[in-house]
């Protein structure tokens, strides 16, 4: 089914009217930059609750593009729209599609939000200490990892977008469940730029708090660990990231002991698992574990190590692309029936 759909766009050369709403930041500006170099993927709107105008006077990057005016967002204005992505920040997402969803039906939404990720709300509310106003939409929305739900996607009109630590992770873990207790104890020690933080202004996020230091935040109760319980079920596991000094891009380290793993055995089991994901490279064990494997790209490097013991997999993206614009990109275009790496790669 997916194959046919496919062929019928490209056969007749169609575009798909794409939109996104929270152009300003950084997740938006990467998606913008996507979807400008998109074969299929028409960008015919872009909405910002904080500018409107030309985009190149915002971002010169992108000063001789042709690019729609940027717009204040009105819900009823997105008519025409195929895809619309939202590139908003946790608990506006769920205003936001709500209303969206009851005004345009057939319009399929890629939530770059926190707010539709966690299907069970409690889960949410405790996590991210706010009322879900949008409960009865949670079963309606598919979790956009495509390495795992890819055929759900498939079907899907609503996707919500995993987050980046959370994608990191789940990808560095998912060959090892069922292969493993789920009580089994895992550390994750994980770093990641000063992008991840977002655009607006923090104290922890200033020049001179972030350059030439590395702090660990959050250790044990960061909100992506909500989604890594949730989409591989471990439980005991310690997870504390850190800020580094540099613009983007994350490196997971994860560490298990488990003596009974033979490293063949190891390296072959992720090796088979992503074989048919081809945002997923699978490195040998020798490959120096390093951002530049990834940033500026939707892949994920993992290289998976046996030392004694111990289990160690490392898993490193760009938290821009594969954790958050490229990731959804990817899901637009599994929703709309196009190769998943088409204007990825």
């Amino acid at each position: 089914m997916i194959e046919k759909v496919k062929l019928h766009y490209e056969s007749k050369r169609l575009t798909i009217n794409a939109g996104i709403l929270g152009v300003t930041g950084y997740t938006g500006q990467a998606l913008v930059r996507l979807l400008l170099n998109h074969p299929v993927f028409d960008l015919t709107q872009l909405y910002s609750t904080s500018y409107q105008g030309a985009y190149g006077e915002l971002v010169p990057e992108f000063c001789n593009s042709d690019l729609p005016m940027v717009e204040p967002y009105d819900a009823s204005k997105c008519r025409g729209l195929d895809v619309m992505f939202l590139a908003v920040p946790h608990t506006k997402g769920m205003g936001i599609a709500q209303a969206l969803m009851g005004l345009h039906a057939s319009l399929k939404i890629v939530d770059l939000s926190a707010d539709f990720r966690l299907s069970d709300v409690n889960m949410y509310e405790s996590y991210y200490n706010v009322s879900h106003t949008c409960v009865d939409a949670l079963e309606r929305f598919v979790y956009g990892l495509p390495e795992k739900h890819k055929s759900a996607i498939a079907m899907a009109q609503y996707v919500a977008n995993p987050g980046c630590y959370a994608t990191s992770m789940i990808l560095g873990l998912l060959p090892l469940v069922g292969h493993m207790s789920a009580t089994t104890p895992i550390t994750i020690d994980a770093k990641s730029g000063a992008s991840g933080a977002g655009k607006s202004l923090k104290e922890s996020s200033l020049f001179c708090e972030v350059h030439d230091y590395l702090s660990a935040y959050a250790t044990g109760e960061h909100r992506h660990m909500a989604e890594l319980i949730q989409e591989v079920g471990f439980t005991n596991v310690l997870f504390s990231p850190h800020l580094v000094p540099m613009h983007r891009g994350i490196e997971s380290a994860i560490y298990i002991y488990l003596p009974d793993f033979e490293e063949s055995s190891l390296v072959s089991r992720y090796v088979d698992f992503y074989d048919e994901h081809p945002f997923v490279s699978v490195h040998s064990s020798d490959t120096i574990p390093s951002t530049r494997l990834v940033n500026h790209t939707n892949q994920c490097a993992i290289i998976p190590k046996k030392k004694g013991d111990w289990v160690a997999v490392f898993s490193l993206i760009d938290n821009l692309i594969k954790g958050a614009s490229g990731q959804a990109v990817q899901n637009a275009n599994i929703m709309c029936g196009l190769s998943e790496s088409i204007g990825l790669t």
